[in-house]
């Protein structure tokens, strides 16, 4: 097998592959951008609808006192606290009542309750709030209090506006707000499904190439080939690190790389010693330090790299398999594989493929580019993924 590293991995310069058949561009979609400043999470737990309520009750209650001390208008002699906690409460009970009103009624079909509610509720509140303020005698006319008709006869329509811009305010609220809780609901649920989804596809890998180098393994021990016992150590070391060290949604690409080393060493015991160096040949250019700064799920390289040997040509000279492993300056990784195609192979695919192009869509939505040229002598494959370092 002919590695050649350049880079953080040290080892020979740099030393591109041929690929004349895989050199047109890449689709770069970027990364979707992340908020820049985001509130503490205690602060978005907080019930902000209710503490805006009470702050808006509070504003108008100072605003009424400052003009009762006489900063615009000539100071009055009232119960002005006792008025304002009263009327805070009266205010109170109709924005709540079409609070506690709409997911019991009016979200479960029940228009008609939820409109006779509201409508006994706001004539219960003009009157009250009428009561109120002939009680506390805030209206005078020329310093004299008006008898109860009067406050009935002028008050009436502004408690009837006040109340239903109490209950509209209630109610866009609350509609607001459960439409941004039906939104966080909906995104944890669909998180929760990505996740299983990409356990399942994870899972899936296993058994498959396990499947592939058993096979690989039987045609060694059917020779009787004194190489199968460093097959079955290679084999191991690689089922190590898909059972234990593929657990985490995120590796160092040193790790993949290893891994898929360690896959190429496993496959470099399938081919004749004199001319095995040469048929697998691997580039992996890598500026210094990307191997440990770069993240990337586990697994995702090795199904291109298992489908080349699966249909490939072993026999193909003087390359069986070419592989080229690059990291753009602008992070993009580049994933190449190229081999001859066996001609009584069959068409390449299966689940290791399947499973590659979902995980890419959940995982990379818009931000990966996976292109696949095949014909009767040649299948090639190139694989382009926005990572963040």
């Amino acid at each position: 097998m002919r590695l050649y590293v350049a880079g953080a991995f040290g080892g020979r310069p740099r030393l591109p592959l041929p690929y004349s058949t895989l050199n047109s561009p890449f689709s770069s979609a970027r990364a979707p951008r992340r908020p820049a400043w985001q509130l503490p999470a205690w602060l978005r737990r907080l019930p902000w609808v209710h503490v805006g309520w009470f702050a808006l009750l509070l504003y108008f209650d100072a605003q009424g006192w400052l003009l009762n001390q006489g900063v615009l208008i000539p100071p009055l002699k009232d119960h002005f606290w006792p008025l304002a906690l009263t009327t805070n409460a009266l205010d109170s009970g109709l924005f709540y009542l079409n609070w506690f009103s709409m997911p019991t009624l009016f979200r479960q079909g029940r228009v008609g309750g939820y409109l006779a509610v509201l409508a006994l509720g706001l004539v219960v509140f003009c009157a009250t709030r009428i009561g109120v303020s002939y009680y506390f005698e805030e209206v005078k006319v020329q310093g004299q209090n008006q008898p109860l008709r009067f406050y009935v006869q002028v008050l009436q329509s502004y408690y009837l506006l006040l109340g239903g811009l109490i209950l509209a305010l209630s109610f866009f609220l609350r509609l607001a707000g459960d439409y941004l809780r039906e939104r966080d609901n909906r995104r944890e649920l669909e998180q929760q499904h990505l996740r299983t989804e990409l356990a399942l596809l994870k899972n899936q890998l296993h058994p498959h190439f396990l499947f592939n180098t058993l096979n690989n393994i039987y045609s060694l021990t059917l020779h009787a080939s004194p190489q199968a016992p460093e097959a079955v150590l290679r084999l191991s070391e690689l089922m190590r690190y898909q059972l234990y060290d593929s657990q985490d949604d995120l590796v160092p690409l040193a790790r993949e790389i290893h891994h898929l080393q360690s896959f190429l060493t496993l496959q470099h015991l399938r081919l004749p010693p004199d001319d095995a160096d040469e048929a697998i040949q691997c580039a992996i250019l890598l500026p210094p330090g990307a191997d440990h700064a770069c993240r990337l799920p586990p697994m995702l390289l090795l199904p291109l790299v298992e489908n080349a040997f699966k249909h490939g040509d072993l026999t193909a000279r003087p390359h069986v398999v070419r592989i080229k492993l690059e990291l753009a300056p602008d992070g993009q990784l580049h994933f190449w594989v190229r081999n001859r195609v066996a001609p009584e192979a069959a068409e390449p695919g299966g689940v290791g493929l399947v499973n590659l192009r979902r995980r890419l869509e959940l995982l990379y939505p818009e931000r990966h580019a996976l292109v696949i040229t095949a014909n009767a002598q040649e299948y090639a494959v190139r694989l382009s993924v926005q990572l963040k370092s």
